[in-house]
């Protein structure tokens, strides 16, 4: 364990407090530890001597004579609590060394996140090589020899979603594609509020209309019915080459293992409708994008992402 390493570590130096720099000393001397900032860019003998003349000239040895077990600092505590919490998020039940170094870049304030992201190390690229198995050093793609039944359950996630996959097809469904396979009935009844929803839909600024009603009401079938107007041509021209692609909120959450998986996924999508010219995005009980994503003890979530784009008209 990285943790007991560090602490024998600080033992061996006579070193008074256990620092975040030990815990990243110890991780370059485990096998799973080099693998994953290897291909995270990082070079091991030059953050072995970075931490190295940290240790001599940073911290102060105690008298040989004197021992103690060293005691926490401020910063080991919160990696520590940022590690726990990371190991929760994933749903797993015991800390992987990769929630270590997550969390040690996350500590930004410490010479161990310095000296990593000095690198060219972000805790990104971390996430990316726990959860799918994508190298820096192999330019994106998974690696294929990475020995060991634990890096091939890391792998396994990236068979869902892989890099190249566009995320319009992964994480929506396109309605107007559906109305042209004949998979969606006529409206009936709705002409009021589908109208008031073409006009919204036609202005420049402020052109997100939002349906409001109790469940089953025909809320869905609305935004059903203007893609099939869509199709037939029975919108007015700036609409008739538009597309309607419906969120799939439990696509996008469905394998989000790892804290940032879910930002990187809806990101993803929002920057592939703002690649097309004519994309309306329908989201589906919108309430429940409020808190989707998010990880104790975090407020980013899909409506946070979203904000900015809805506010802007785009």
């Amino acid at each position: 364990m990285a943790f007991t390493l560090a602490v024998r570590e600080a033992q061996r130096r006579h070193h008074e407090y256990l620092t975040t720099e030990h815990v990243l000393y110890a991780l370059l001397f485990d096998d799973t530890g080099q693998d994953i900032i290897l291909n995270c860019n990082g070079d091991i003998d030059q953050l072995r001597e970075q931490l190295e003349e940290f240790f001599s000239e940073s911290l102060e040895a105690l008298p040989e004579e004197k021992e103690a077990l060293p005691e926490q600092t401020v910063g080991l505590q919160r990696l520590l609590q940022r590690t726990v919490l990371h190991m929760q998020s994933s749903g797993k039940s015991q800390i992987e060394v990769g929630d270590i170094l997550a969390a040690i870049l996350e500590e930004e304030e410490s010479y161990a996140s310095y000296f990593l992201s000095d690198q060219g190390m972000t805790r990104l690229d971390v996430l990316k090589y726990i959860s799918h198995g994508l190298s820096r050093v192999s330019n994106g793609k998974t690696r294929t020899d990475q020995p060991g039944e634990e890096r091939r359950s890391q792998e396994a996630p990236a068979e869902k979603t892989s890099p190249s996959q566009d995320p319009l097809e992964a994480y929506t469904v396109d309605l107007v594609g559906r109305a042209r396979a004949g998979r969606i009935d006529p409206l009936i009844g709705r002409d009021e509020e589908l109208q008031r929803t073409i006009e919204v839909l036609c202005r420049r600024r402020k052109n997100n209309p939002i349906y409001v009603g109790n469940p089953g009401v025909g809320k869905t079938a609305i935004a059903e019915g203007l893609a099939l107007h869509i199709h037939q041509r029975e919108v007015p021209e700036v609409l008739q080459s538009c597309r309607i692609y419906a969120l799939d909120i439990g696509a996008l959450l469905a394998g989000t293992k790892y804290r940032g998986d879910f930002e990187e996924r809806i990101k993803a999508v929002v920057a592939a409708l703002g690649e097309k010219e004519d994309a309306i995005l329908f989201i589906d009980e919108i309430h429940t994008i409020v808190g989707a994503g998010a990880t104790s003890g975090g407020s980013l979530d899909a409506s946070n992402i979203l904000k900015p784009v809805l506010a802007s008209g785009e």
